[in-house]
């Protein structure tokens, strides 16, 4: 077994969530691998409806693997803009999983220990990159998870059915929409624009400027 690197460490210990993205994007590793949809669970004997079991679990796994790369910014940043938005992301992601713990523990709804094995892997890319190679690789990932957990946490909102959870969703809508504001500031200086940005960033960016402008 290969040694753990220190990014994939915190990774293991520590909305993105959307699973719409083609495997072959480079990007698109941070967010949640596509898996059945997990059933109903029973809580005090009433019915935890699947799509707010599976809000929970990919948001419990997008929190993880975000913790973890905004430690890995704040450690391995070049630019100062990129070490800032990272211990922001940290911070922020590390608020909302404390809360969504407590309200999954309440629920009876056990969540995984790690991220998903796209996201640990997209972890070990990272952690493989240093300077402005991984500011760029690092704000570019973070925006397009940011947009697929932005996405994820409006369709809770809209088609959740337990309240706890919906207002989980609620409350991190905000945050998430202000790290996506910040990775979206510092994209340029860090040249995370570009012919090489992979198509489907590109597709989720435009439809969700229709949404959001």
């Amino acid at each position: 077994m290969a040694p753990r690197t220190p990014f994939t460490a915190l990774a293991a210990t520590s909305v993105a969530v959307l699973a719409l993205l083609a495997s072959a994007s480079p990007a698109s590793a941070l967010a949640p691998t596509p898996t059945p949809k997990p059933t109903s669970t029973s809580s005090h004997g009433r019915q935890v409806p699947a799509q707010d079991v599976q809000y929970l679990i990919q948001t419990h796994q997008g929190n993880l693997a975000e913790i973890a790369a905004g430690k890995a910014a704040e450690r391995k940043g070049k630019a100062k803009d990129v070490r800032s938005v990272g211990a922001v992301l940290a911070a922020g992601h590390t608020k909302l999983e404390s809360r969504l713990k407590q309200i999954a523990q309440r629920l009876k709804v056990a969540l995984p220990t790690q991220p998903t094995a796209r996201q640990q892997a997209k972890a070990k890319e990272l952690d493989a990159l240093s300077g402005a190679a991984f500011d760029k690789a690092w704000t570019k990932t973070m925006i397009y998870s940011h947009r697929a957990a932005l996405g994820a946490t409006r369709n809770e909102i809209d088609k959740g059915s337990v309240p706890q959870v919906k207002a989980l969703a609620k409350a991190a809508e905000p945050v998430i929409q202000d790290h996506l504001n910040r990775l979206l500031a510092v994209q340029k200086s860090v040249g995370a624009l570009g012919q090489d940005q992979p198509g489907t960033i590109l597709r989720v960016s435009l439809s969700q400027a229709a949404r959001n402008p």
